[in-house]
């Protein structure tokens, strides 16, 4: 990928900018990605690895907004010329859900955009998921908006793309 890449990016070549493989892959494609912004699609199929009974809880939405977040790292990484790092997500403020599941077949829509990052790889970003297709006879159950989850994540991206802990040990007997 280099600095011209055209949008969007399909699920084949969005593979490469994720720590992640087969079915972990929750995104199909990115359809714009800027200096703090994405902006990826995914759809809920019938194997999608979140599905509980036969849908999607839209808690699982957090875990759809942080693989955007991931690309978006990703994305940035490889256009430095530096390998895609595994990154955390630490947990979620100001968490929002609209509807309590998305039915198979839905098209989804996940916008994420920093609001802060330091120089140690924390970062905060504003994420939502929309849907924007979905099967007629789901669609009544669906905020009109398409607004399904809203949320702030707090995730890390090790700078040196490595984790150390070093559990405190007691002195004393």
């Amino acid at each position: 990928m280099s600095a011209d890449t055209q949008f969007p990016i399909s699920a084949a070549a969005l593979a490469g900018l994720l720590p992640h493989s087969g079915h972990m892959v929750l995104l199909d494609s990115i359809e714009e990605c800027g200096e703090q912004h994405i902006v990826a699609r995914a759809e809920v199929g019938p194997r999608h690895m979140l599905l509980t009974d036969g849908v999607l809880p839209c808690m699982a939405g957090i875990e759809i907004m942080a693989q955007g977040i991931a690309a978006w790292a990703g994305y940035h990484a490889v256009q430095a010329g530096e390998p895609v790092r595994l990154g955390f997500l630490l947990g979620t403020r100001k968490l929002q859900l609209f509807a309590d599941s998305v039915p198979v077949g839905t098209q989804l829509r996940i916008e994420a955009a920093m609001s802060l990052q330091d120089a140690q790889g924390f970062g905060v970003f504003d994420c939502a998921l929309y849907w924007t297709d979905a099967p007629n006879s789901a669609r009544a159950g669906l905020p009109e908006n398409g607004l399904l989850v809203q949320a702030a994540l707090n995730v890390y991206n090790p700078p040196d793309g490595k984790v150390v802990f070093q559990p405190k040990m007691s002195t004393t007997a």
